[in-house]
């Protein structure tokens, strides 16, 4: 028989990945819990619509918490979450556009 390519354990390892990630990134940034569970609601239609396929889960999780961060009115930016994790902020902008 066929193999799925994302079997139920892997989708739960990537979501569990995905939450500690982004505690990890809001934590730097001291962002609430309530900034951690919004963006982890993100992050799961992320990969329920296979948006992490094939891009840097840190990406994505940066991408979640800006989404949040913006529609919570804070004052982060996205050169702020580029800092913090030391990845371009042009490569982390993309994928925030198509995200969003």
């Amino acid at each position: 028989g066929g193999r799925r390519p994302f079997s139920r354990d892997s989708r739960e390892t990537t979501l569990a990945n995905g939450r500690r990630r982004i505690a990890e990134v809001a934590n730097r940034l001291r962002l609430g819990n309530q900034f951690i569970d919004a963006a982890h609601r993100l992050f799961t239609i992320a990969v329920e619509k296979n948006f992490v396929q094939g891009r840097r889960t840190t990406h994505v999780v940066a991408s979640c918490l800006y989404i949040v961060c913006r529609q919570e009115k804070s004052q982060q930016m996205l050169i702020d979450f580029s800092d913090a994790l030391q990845v371009n902020v042009y490569s982390l902008g993309t994928c925030f556009l198509k995200f969003r």
